[in-house]
């Protein structure tokens, strides 16, 4: 299933940046590397160590750009091959085996494109004064699979509209709509989400000589059970990854080389809902390192 799911999304990617590889006028590829040890999974009662490896590409185009990140993230200890309720209502429990010592793999790929409308029309008529510097049609896909008793095998169709604000570096903001199907191996049962509206952002802003501050954050109303009747409905998930990341090559004369710290914020991960009371994993707070290298 992990390498039916990864040869689908390449051919994804490939047809859906064809039309522009002839003409970038940029690109960015890069490679990350982070690792944390308080991440957390719903119903899982235990921190989670995670090392994560990331390959993103950006570029851009006649008409407006493209995004693909693919996260590779192995959960080194804490995640265990099975789910647990965590004392959640209404959540079904599979008996724990190994979760104290256990791993899991998970693949997880974004794929965006932004049709600029500035570029399109060859004018300036969707920049509004000193704050927004262009409007964009946003289409893309979310995609993962993960190799514990979970299951998760997601496919998220998004799109919507982003501003891109009038700041040094880049800041951008989007109001979007995703259809979301997977899977719940808590039940056996495959799921089907509402059309849920999503407010997200992305930034990469300039703070002082080789130091940025960059990161991205996403706001998912609740989607409603999945078409699960005996599962509780999903709640607002709020999910942030902010980081400030040196540019460390530049102290030797180049650049592209890149150390700095994270923190993940994530409350209602995946919708399922956070009791104060619970220890059921919906709720993160994880201070990470990174490294990354620019091609």
């Amino acid at each position: 299933m992990l390498k039916k799911s990864l040869v689908s999304l390449t051919v994804l990617t490939l047809l859906s940046a064809a039309p522009s590889v002839r003409a970038l006028e940029w690109s960015d590829n890069s490679f990350h590397l982070s690792y944390g040890t308080a991440y957390r999974e719903p119903f899982n009662p235990q921190n989670i160590s995670k090392t994560t490896l990331t390959y993103q590409h950006v570029d851009g185009y006649k008409w407006g750009s493209n995004f693909l990140n693919i996260n590779f993230l192995y959960s080194t200890s804490g995640e265990g091959d099975n789910v647990q309720g965590g004392g959640v209502p209404g959540v079904a429990v599979l008996p724990a085996r190994s979760i104290t010592t256990a791993g899991a793999m998970e693949v997880y790929a974004v794929y965006r494109h932004t049709l600029s409308l500035n570029k399109v029309t060859s004018s300036k008529t969707f920049a509004f004064g000193p704050v927004v510097r262009d409007v964009g049609i946003v289409a893309g896909i979310d995609v993962n699979t993960k190799n514990h008793a979970f299951s998760a095998r997601k496919i998220m169709p998004i799109g919507g509209v982003q501003l891109a604000l009038n700041v040094p570096g880049f800041l951008n903001v989007e109001l979007l709509a995703n259809k979301e199907w997977g899977v719940n191996g808590a039940v056996g049962k495959d799921t089907s989400f509402d059309v849920t509206p999503t407010f997200a952002a992305a930034w990469g802003i300039p703070v002082y000589g080789p130091v940025t501050f960059e990161g991205w954050g996403t706001v998912n109303l609740p989607k409603g059970n999945g078409g699960i009747v005996t599962q509780p409905n999903t709640k607002t998930e709020v999910h942030l990854y902010p980081k400030l990341m040196v540019d460390a090559g530049q102290f030797f004369g180049s650049k592209g080389y890149q150390v700095g710290v994270g923190f993940e914020y994530w409350l209602n991960k995946f919708g399922s809902p956070h009791y104060k009371d619970d220890t059921g994993g919906s709720y993160a707070k994880t201070v990470f390192g990174e490294v990354a290298i620019h091609l």
